[in-house]
């Protein structure tokens, strides 16, 4: 019975150890492709002095045959230059700061995937093909618009549903934009609002809107060529090192940056994250460590007769150690076996259909967290897991079966359990 609930607490250490440690990991490794896809793009270029005081002049010199050439290196998925200048946007209602990206629609939709959450409801009445008016009439109401029209009367702009919020503007609403312009003077420009995009990331809604290259220049007078900005988007992660160091070779007058760089504190939680999980699995092994060693010393007391027999028969003092030290290390294998398959099934199935923290959303997106998680942990992590769990059951060992070492077998023979 007390072998049973060794693994029992094992197992159920584990299972709770090892589902927290997968929500955090997926919740941060979810954080990661987030924002690389929709706000900073793996690599970003800039004028050394741009990302310090964003003035219109800090431009990169050559900036289409630059995006060129680095669109041919090996590794590297699509380039999109941009002019980023801070605005203040004004509706009827409200107005507030904002950073105006000057985009090319057709190159930013191969960099990033705002594009994607700019939704068109009427659109999307007419692929479903519903016919009810009602029904469609739900999906206008819930539009949202589109990422940028071919053509147009007016200049357009998307903006995010937090700022929609605040300046209370739908599509097709009307927004000034006033900024400074090349020569120091200051202008103005009104836009009309052709999408709001959807992210999890409410502080980028709120600060960030995005209008086509051109119709920027030329509030501004710049040429359209021109650009503060080179987003690269990479084929795979794992090339931002190799890139960096690449780009940093080929181009060491200009600043280079990984999205770790642009959003330190996202590059700060990765960093440590794997660290604090193993931290919390080993304060969890070692609270199991204790209970190991109360419950294998009453085994010891409950079997004072029986070890007192074979030590008196001749079994080595160093072979009943081992014995109680196997029978710890066995018991808690197991239990941390069994713990960590119902583990791992239960984050191969939350991990397949999520877990909807909508009541917390509110909080969640405030600091750029999806409330729908995926829960997820590589297999390495299970690995280093039962090492651990072997290391503490070594130790929890220690004391019961030098207990046990201490008996005197005739004494022992003589004890009535």
């Amino acid at each position: 019975m007390r072998s049973l609930i060794v693994m029992i607490a094992v197992a159920i250490g584990m299972i709770g150890g090892v589902f927290s440690s997968a929500v955090f990991k997926g919740m941060s490794d979810q954080r990661v492709r987030e924002a690389i896809r929709y706000e900073t793009s793996h690599i970003q270029m800039h004028h050394p002095q741009f990302m310090g005081n964003q003035e219109l002049e800090y431009t990169i010199d050559g900036a289409g045959a630059l995006a060129r050439e680095i669109e041919s290196l090996s590794g590297v998925a699509a380039v999109s230059k941009r002019m980023e200048i801070p605005v203040m946007i004004k509706s009827t209602a409200s107005g507030t700061g904002v950073q105006l990206m000057g985009i090319d629609p057709e190159q930013e939709k191969q960099v990033t995937a705002i594009h994607e959450r700019v939704y068109d409801s009427a659109q999307v009445a007419k692929q479903f093909g519903f016919q009810d008016p009602a029904r469609i009439g739900s999906f206008m109401k819930d539009s949202v618009g589109n990422y940028f029209r071919t053509t147009s009367r007016s200049e357009q702009i998307v903006i995010g549903e937090e700022l929609a919020e605040q300046l209370k503007v739908d599509v097709k609403s009307k927004v000034v934009v006033n900024l400074q312009t090349a020569d120091g003077t200051l202008s103005g420009g009104v836009f009309r609002v052709a999408g709001i995009y959807r992210i999890t990331n409410s502080t980028f809604e709120n600060t960030v809107a995005f209008v086509k290259k051109d119709a920027l220049a030329s509030l501004t007078g710049m040429d359209p060529g021109r650009a503060h900005e080179i987003a690269i988007k990479l084929k795979e992660n794992k090339e931002v090192g190799p890139v960096m160091k690449q780009l940093k070779e080929q181009y060491p007058e200009l600043s280079i940056m990984s999205w770790k760089d642009i959003q330190p504190e996202l590059g700060m939680i990765i960093q440590w994250l794997d660290v604090m999980l193993y931290f919390i699995m080993v304060i969890i092994l070692l609270a199991l460590g204790f209970g190991i060693v109360n419950t294998m010393l009453m085994v010891v007391m409950e079997r004072v007769k029986e070890l007192g027999m074979l030590m008196a028969i001749g079994m080595n003092r160093l072979r009943v150690f081992g014995m109680i030290m196997l029978e710890t290390i066995f018991l808690s294998i197991t239990g941390g076996i069994i713990g960590m398959a119902l583990a791992g099934l239960l984050v191969q199935y939350t991990g397949a259909v999520g877990i909807n923290l909508g009541a917390f959303s509110q909080g969640l997106q405030a600091v750029g967290y999806n409330p729908m998680l995926y829960p997820k942990i590589g297999i390495s992590f299970y690995l280093i897991i039962t090492l651990l769990i072997i290391l503490i059951a070594i130790i929890a060992s220690v004391y019961p079966a030098i207990k046990a070492l201490k008996m005197n077998p005739a004494e022992a023979l003589r004890i009535e359990i």
